[in-house]
């Protein structure tokens, strides 16, 4: 089943625009690591987004490993960032062809949850406006326990802005366990570049 996996990095007060454009322009790259199906980016005034669909389980520690990877973890985000939350999930949702915005988002671990909240979270998530990709977390120390990443196009953000608070009011307590994050999408390619190709979907 393939994977998504999902990195938020929350950006310095003191960031500079120069270095948030390297750590765009290093995760442009990737798309060009083994595995990959697709990666969508985006950006808030506060954080930088990387959602990317790998091809199983087996290609996510090469993922991880791989020099664009680490390239955009290290050289590309560790200078301009204050912290970061990752998440890989399983999910069977294809990645969008396009998107305007996007909502990511991981349920933290804690001893009190049960399967049924998290099978309940996921289903009312997946009901929201947008193509969402959630599913349960497959990492060894699962830190979260489920997670995802809910694609809009235009015209669904602001009903689905409105749809995920009436969603929150209903999961009480657990709410309180999610960190997210909503993002505007940006292109894998400078808008310069007159080459519209993305990453190598298939």
């Amino acid at each position: 089943m393939p994977i998504v996996h999902i990195i938020c990095a929350t950006l310095k007060e003191d960031a500079s625009e120069e270095a948030v454009a390297h750590a765009l322009a290093l995760g442009r790259a990737l798309p060009s690591a083994e595995g990959v199906w697709h990666t969508t980016l985006g950006r808030s005034v506060n954080h930088l987004v990387a959602a990317t669909w790998l091809d199983g389980r087996d290609a996510l520690e090469p993922f991880a490993a791989s020099p664009v990877h680490m390239a955009f973890i290290m050289r590309g985000l560790a200078p301009c960032i204050r912290g970061m939350w990752s998440a890989a999930v399983e999910s069977e949702a294809a990645p969008p062809a396009t998107a305007e915005s996007m909502w990511v988002f991981a349920l933290q671990s804690q001893e009190t949850l049960f399967e049924w909240q998290v099978r309940d979270l996921l289903t009312a998530v997946d009901t929201l406006p947008g193509l969402a990709a959630v599913g349960v977390t497959v990492e060894e120390r699962e830190r979260y326990r489920a997670g995802g990443v809910v694609c809009l196009v235009p015209g669904e953000a602001a009903p689905f802005d409105d749809a995920l608070a009436a969603a929150r009011a209903q999961w009480g307590e657990l709410a309180e366990s999610i960190v997210e994050c909503k993002v505007e999408v940006i292109p894998l390619r400078p808008t310069t570049d007159r080459d519209s190709s993305t990453a190598h979907d298939r």
